[in-house]
């Protein structure tokens, strides 16, 4: 097992009372062993947690006028392998499938499989023999044909659009990914968590720095981890929620006028040090090695 820290912190600038949702809190389950958190609002505010139907936990609370800023820290205990490890692969037919799988199947609003099933089929079809190789292909193929772009990720854009235009962030490469696969009846679903920077990996783009997105595909009764943007496994990753689509996992719905105006994500292997999740002021690491302030 190895022990990750993960955290945020969001400060917003609010005009009035604004109601907020979060969603930044991890699952915990046997994958995910809490060890240690801290939530901290200032200025302090009722805050009320509640589980949605696809089972994640949001924070919901009201932001006050003038600034306001968010903090959550946790210490997490994960397993030390890489993911998708002897997990089956046979691919079951949507008449057997259990009813809380069946909806990933669904076309949603930034899935559109419904428009994509012939595209989908004159370039995958021919692999449905085979569902493993047929999901590795989706994936490999999705991560070949999107341009990554930081910064070009836009709430307006569904998977459709991204294949139009060809370059996207993370979040667009998820949604491709889960629109191809229900397109071929596979139940699919878009996931997002923390990507951490691990010590003894090679720092690469937004790893440790920001949530990200990816898929978890339906094979052999077991939900497997697929990585689009990267195109392939990782040790440690966070899962916070999962859904249809972006809509089911937005780690923030604002209803009113504010403006997010700091944020910053931390995620990394404490490699075994002993790390206090509570500290109002902790040094953490960045995806270059280096400490950055995390307050």
């Amino acid at each position: 097992m190895m022990t990750l820290r993960v955290g945020c912190m969001l400060s917003y600038i609010a005009q009035g009372n604004v109601p907020l949702l979060l969603l930044i809190r991890p699952r915990i389950g046997a994958q995910q062993v809490l060890l240690q958190e801290v939530e901290t609002h200032s200025p302090a505010r009722a805050v009320e947690h509640f589980v949605d139907t696809h089972g994640n936990t949001l924070i919901r609370t009201v932001l006050a006028p003038g600034a306001n800023v968010i903090r959550h820290d946790m210490l997490l205990l994960v397993p030390d392998h890489e993911e998708n490890q002897d997990l089956p692969t046979a691919l079951a037919s949507p008449a057997t499938l259990p009813p809380d799988v069946l909806r990933y199947t669904f076309a949603s609003r930034y899935c559109e499989s419904d428009r994509l099933a012939q595209f989908a089929h004159e370039r995958f079809g021919h692999l449905r023999g085979d569902p493993a190789q047929l999901i590795e292909a989706v994936c490999s193929w999705t991560h070949a044909n999107i341009e990554y772009r930081y910064g070009s990720g836009s709430s307006l854009l569904s998977a459709c659009d991204i294949l139009a235009r060809g370059y996207g962030v993370c979040r667009d490469y998820a949604h491709v990914m889960v629109a191809l696969c229900r397109a071929m009846d596979i139940p699919a679903r878009y996931a997002a968590g923390y990507l951490p920077y691990l010590n003894q990996q090679t720092a690469e783009g937004d790893m440790g720095v920001d949530f990200h997105a990816y898929c978890e595909v339906y094979l052999g009764g077991h939900w497997h981890i697929y990585d689009p943007r990267y195109n392939r496994t990782h040790k440690g990753r966070i899962k916070i929620a999962h859904g249809m689509d972006a809509v089911d996992c937005a780690f923030a719905t604002l209803y009113g006028d504010a403006t997010l105006n700091g944020f910053q994500v931390w995620a990394y292997d404490t490699g075994g040090r002993d790390e206090h999740a509570g500290d109002p002021v902790a040094m953490v690491k960045g995806t270059d090695g280096s400490a950055v302030l995390a307050v």
